[in-house]
């Protein structure tokens, strides 16, 4: 991140688009070129998105821009080599890093004193482009460290990294923290919640940024040194993809657009950015910006781009738009949605809710869709060792029968896509696993748990009471749901949620509906039919949201089972 890096880089000719850059219904033009202090880096942008404020390294200023007229109309003094800011909370005041040095230091935005916040390891450079639940991070460059730090810049947490790390992003959730190390040629993962670093995947030569995709099933690296991309799993932590035709020299980092779509890569070794098509991974054109573009990020409004050119001192303003107009409305027609309650590793034992009824219902249910227990980072990998060997082993997805052994399987004759929609990661099981074995261990909490305890004993005698343990018209019924919803959302969900993090009861469900509220909305007014298959234990907690929309008619699953048992 040494700005002074410019008198070695020898610029070459790049075949660019002037004219702008279009991939199918989107067109990208840069609308605005703003002279701003030498060698500009990061920039942050104010809360109503009508100011940038943009870290000038090579002169010791912070540059304001105003948004709407695309021109300086201040420069705040930024301390020593500021190479990126941040908002403070309350719009005052700006977060700096020291690059020549080891600190942050706060600068007031409407005028006063610089003040030192906090030391750090040494060469803090570049924040992540965007906070995560109120968790910010950055990168100390000389001191291999990578430093949580509070909106004000309070430093919480921090961890050891590869050599020379450059600024890393993090999932969604704030779980999973991605970091490249530039001259160690990886990308460290760092698992927040439980506090551990997880690993280091190697990749191409001199990795110096990336970004989530929007799903959070990749981390997307840039390598500098060999001018590709990387595609990481964020499940394996395995490269599963690499880019290269499209990029251009050295390229620097990857800022996703906020649908996701495209990532825009600048390539620090000439005067372009690239743009990746995310989902087909590839390069769909370059666009021509300054010399030495070094930073990327997005406008609040989702429609404006700025490139910080440090070779050239200027601020690059690329405009997207939409080119067609919008696609004319969906039929209003709502969606079917069927809720299958599966009880998984007893789909194998059970003879009434056996794989054949799986199966017998699946098909009898005729889904276009259907929502399955199977995190998104996961199914890649699960549906190719199914095309290619029709056997299933990825870890998550293999110990459930009712994937592996009915509805895989049954791709061979129907017609219907499977969406993945699970929230869970091995992280917050990891997590919920050791924090229940310490309230367990509580002396504290003894009466907590002990109506923990008493409540689930309570559900396992109610539901034998009912034959509800693998009786299928029993799992989906109402007295079911209310059984397990009262051991559930009694004292598990009362008392443990928030110690559980994402792996609580109601934040799981949560996770879960949110991703098939996503796929609901996606699909809405087409009147397709979408079964979901959930554990049973989940059912209730879905069935109950399910019933807040008003583009969804509900399904019994009892009619379908009469057909299974009538052998139609």
């Amino acid at each position: 991140m040494i700005w002074s890096v410019l008198a070695s880089i020898v610029l070459g000719a790049q075949p660019i688009a002037d004219e702008g850059v279009v991939s199918g219904d989107t067109r990208f033009e840069v609308v605005a070129v703003i002279k701003v202090p030498a060698n500009p880096h990061g920039i942050a942008f104010s809360a109503d998105g009508s100011r940038a404020y943009v870290a000038c390294a090579g002169a010791d200023r912070i540059a304001v821009i105003d948004t709407q007229r695309n021109e300086v109309v201040e420069e705040l003094a930024g301390g020593s080599v500021p190479l990126d800011v941040m908002l403070e909370p309350g719009g005052e005041g700006l977060i700096a890093t020291q690059f020549r040095g080891d600190s942050l230091v706060r600068v007031p935005i409407g005028g006063g004193k610089i003040e030192a916040v906090v030391a750090l390891g040494e060469g803090p450079s570049l924040f992540m482009p965007r906070a995560r639940r109120g968790r910010q991070y950055v990168v100390c460059e000389r001191a291999d460290l990578v430093y949580e730090v509070d909106p004000n810049g309070k430093p919480a947490r921090h961890w050891s990294t590869g050599d020379r790390p450059y600024p890393g992003d993090a999932t969604d959730d704030g779980i999973l923290l991605f970091v490249p190390n530039r001259d160690a040629g990886t990308v460290s993962v760092i698992d927040t919640l439980n506090d551990t670093a997880v690993t280091q995947t190697r990749v191409g030569e001199h990795p110096e940024g990336g970004a989530l995709t929007g799903d959070d099933v990749s981390y997307v690296v840039a390598c500098g040194g060999s001018d590709e991309l990387k595609y990481i799993n964020t499940a394996s932590f395995e490269v599963v993809a690499t880019v290269s035709d499209g990029i251009g020299p050295r390229p620097f980092s990857v800022a996703m657009t906020r649908d996701g779509r495209y990532g825009i890569v600048n390539n620090a070794g000439g005067r372009t950015i690239s743009i990746l098509d995310v989902e087909n991974r590839k390069v769909v054109g370059r666009l021509a910006v300054g010399t030495m573009p070094i930073v990327v990020r997005m406008h609040p409004d989702g429609k404006r781009i700025y490139v910080s050119c440090e070779g050239d001192g200027t601020v690059h303003v690329i405009r997207m738009t939409r080119q067609s107009p919008a696609p004319p409305p969906a039929p209003d027609k709502k969606t079917e949605v069927v809720v299958m309650g599966m009880i998984h590793s007893g789909h194998r034992t059970s003879e009434r809710y056996s794989l054949d009824v799986v199966r017998g219902l699946v098909r009898a249910i005729g889904p276009n869709e259907i929502l399955t227990e199977i995190p998104p980072n996961r199914f890649d990998e699960a549906m190719k060792e199914f095309r290619e060997s029709g056997h299933i082993t990825e870890p998550r997805v293999s110990r459930f029968p009712e994937y592996v052994d009915a509805i895989f399987p049954l791709l061979n004759e129907m017609d219907f896509r499977i969406v993945p929609c699970a929230g869970w990661t091995a992280q917050m099981s990891d997590y919920r696993n050791a924090r229940l074995g310490q309230i367990a261990k509580d002396p504290a909490r003894k009466d907590q748990w002990a109506e923990y305890e008493a409540s689930m004993e309570r559900m396992e005698r109610e539901l034998d009471e009912i034959d509800g343990q693998d009786n299928p018209r029993v799992i989906h019924s109402t007295r079911y749901d209310r059984i397990v919803d009262a051991a559930l959302e009694g004292p598990y969900n009362e008392y443990f949620n928030d110690d559980l993090a994402d792996g609580g009861w109601d934040n799981i469900n949560a996770k879960h509906y949110a991703l098939i509220a996503r796929r609901l909305d996606a699909i809405r007014g087409r009147g397709e039919r979408v079964l979901i298959t959930f554990g049973a234990g989940h059912k209730g907690w879905i069935l109950e949201h399910l019933h807040e929309r008003d583009d969804v008619t509900l399904l019994d699953v009892g009619p379908f089972l009469d057909r299974v048992e009538q052998g139609k």
